[in-house]
């Protein structure tokens, strides 16, 4: 299994603004993702329960599973976990190895703090928040190898990390 971690952030590291607005991200960078989210590299979606029902009716082609405290019966194409174990478990069931994480900010902390980052893609638009939801991927940075950069137009910037082998 690798996981994939998938962000838009401010030039200063937030996810969304202090009123919770996350849709800040460039054309560049929706068409960037758009393409990540239907190739092979990504066969399934992790979000937490805000970002799903944000989000579901965009992330139809392929399986969602959402992280909640409360999980419930699985709904279409809606898998619910609470843990990793259950995680794990529902990735083998459903064979699937290549999920793309997308958020929120919790889930984003949840899978970064247990150390389950394979890879992250971060997008980096040229505005600044100065206060809001905070991705705080430095915090985590030293357990990533930057790979390497693109520039999707001026204001535009995508960078992927590997974590670094033990």
């Amino acid at each position: 299994m690798q996981i994939t971690l998938l962000a838009a952030i401010s030039s200063d590291g937030f996810i969304a603004d202090d009123m919770g607005n996350g849709n800040f991200s460039s054309p560049e960078d929706k068409a960037h993702l758009r393409f990540f989210l239907k190739s092979t590299e990504c066969d399934c979606f992790i979000c937490g329960r805000k970002t799903a029902e944000e989000f579901q009716d965009k992330l139809t082609f392929k399986p969602l599973l959402i992280l909640t405290r409360a999980p419930r019966l699985t709904e279409q194409n809606k898998l619910f976990f609470k843990d990793f174990d259950d995680l794990e478990n529902l990735l083998e069931i459903k064979g699937l190895h290549a999920p793309a994480l997308l958020g929120g900010a919790e889930t984003y902390a949840y899978f970064l703090e247990n150390r389950k980052v394979d890879r992250a893609v971060l997008t980096v638009e040229r505005i600044r928040f100065y206060r809001g939801k905070s991705l705080d991927f430095s915090r985590f940075q030293p357990d990533f190898i930057l790979e390497k950069t693109d520039r999707l137009s001026e204001q535009t910037s995508v960078y992927y990390y590997q974590k670094r082998r033990p």
